[in-house]
């Protein structure tokens, strides 16, 4: 927002479009990002972006394959066994296994992930 300058202290309202809101929502879930920390460096209230969170979950509903999401997870000392009928993601060392009715949303978040870890 911005001071509109008559000296009231009140502020107009900055509107955004739909791609600056996504690009903020995104970044409440980076690694180690908050949504109050988020909204103070853009000049919003923390509730107006959890309101856009949610409205992005919301939008994303019919797949159920959006934003973050629980998974079994297991960890193996020695090399993976050989057969395996599914989606495989290999990072490096990391390999991650997913059922062949994983979300095709819920693949492309899995490796972002990835891609910003590095």
């Amino acid at each position: 927002m911005v001071d509109d300058g008559n000296g009231s202290g009140r502020r107009k309202p900055h509107v955004r479009t739909a791609a600056e809101r996504a690009s903020i929502v995104a970044e409440t879930y980076k690694p180690g990002a908050t949504v109050a920390g988020v909204a103070r460096r853009h000049g919003i209230v923390a509730s107006q972006l959890s309101g856009w969170r949610t409205a992005a979950k919301r939008k994303g509903e019919p797949d159920k394959g959006s934003g973050p999401a629980f998974a079994e997870l297991s960890v193996l000392a020695d090399a993976l066994p050989a057969t395996f009928d599914g989606i495989e993601i290999v990072c490096g060392a990391v390999s991650i296994r997913l059922p062949k009715s994983t979300a095709p949303k819920q693949i492309t978040y899995i490796a972002r992930g990835l891609a910003q870890s590095k």
